[in-house]
């Protein structure tokens, strides 16, 4: 399937004075297939992995990139994959100042036992009020935070490559309907 056999299966809208593919509207797959364990795999995406190569990786087809975006919920493809390292740092550059900014900057705090999370807001407040133990509390600095969820992203789930092309008709039909 075609990127732009995708879009074509996506209804139309009026935006303005010109006809536009609805964006918006995303074909969800059903819960008992992605509960299944037998047609539902975990992956790693290696660093610089990119969608595509892992479309065709695993289902030989790059085009197929749409099933591991449903299958995952990925929207932005640039923000909700995780970014390479050379982008993670240009990323946290632009968004902090410097590397040293956010390696110094703490984001939060997490209690050491029970991963609770509290803010730095609450901790500086715990000054005038004493219900918090600080010493059960280690600062999350932004680099590591960021890391931590570009990490996160990594491991995502592929639907059985035996099921590719009947999730592609079940995208068609989806989208049919609702166009």
């Amino acid at each position: 399937m075609a990127l732009k056999g995708y879009f074509a299966n996506i209804p139309s809208i009026e935006y303005g004075t010109k006809i536009a593919r609805n964006l918006n509207t995303r074909p969800r797959i059903k819960e008992q297939i992605l509960k299944n364990p037998h047609v539902i795999y975990d992956y790693v995406i290696q660093d610089g992995e990119r969608p595509d190569l892992v479309a065709n990786g695993y289902y030989g087809n790059p085009n197929f990139v749409w099933l591991i975006f449903l299958a995952n919920n990925i929207i932005d493809p640039y923000y909700d994959w995780p970014l390479n390292t050379n982008q993670m740092q240009d990323f946290l550059k632009d968004k902090y100042g410097s590397l040293a900014e956010a390696q110094s900057k703490i984001v939060h705090y997490k209690h050491k036992i029970k991963s609770t999370i509290i803010s730095k807001e609450t901790k500086d407040l715990n000054s005038t009020f004493g219900k918090i133990n600080e010493n059960d509390y280690s600062p999350v600095y932004a680099y590591d935070n960021e890391i931590e969820i570009n990490e996160a992203k990594r491991t995502i789930k592929l639907i059985d490559r035996r099921l590719a092309s009947t999730a592609y008709e079940a995208l068609r039909d989806a989208m049919i309907e609702n166009d």
